[in-house]
């Protein structure tokens, strides 16, 4: 955990050297001590391993949070920004009637 009381990944691997230490690294992170990103050459996407306590701890938050009236409360703003821009060109100024988007 950082200094903001949030969870940086420990370390950082390759998919080559994460197939050799997977099993060490499952005992780690499978004992929640911490996460593990693992990349690829060549490729953008990145993965994360994490325990699973901690995937459901995350699960439980976010359902806590979906139940809150302040998640409830930017949904329906977030819904009311939405409409209200229905008509809007791409700049978030009205279009003219009739006007036609490319």
């Amino acid at each position: 955990m950082d200094a903001n009381g949030l969870h940086r990944p420990f370390q950082t691997l390759d998919v080559t050297r994460f197939r050799s230490a997977m099993a060490k690294l499952h005992e780690v992170v499978g004992c929640g001590k911490g996460r593990v990103e693992i990349t690829r050459r060549g490729c953008d996407d990145v993965c994360v391993l994490i325990s699973k306590a901690e995937l459901e701890s995350l699960e439980q938050a976010l359902e806590i949070l979906t139940q809150s009236d302040h998640y409830k409360a930017m949904c329906d703003n977030i819904s009311q920004l939405v409409a209200a821009c229905a008509g809007c060109d791409d700049k978030g100024e009205q279009k003219a009637p009739g006007s036609v988007t490319s």
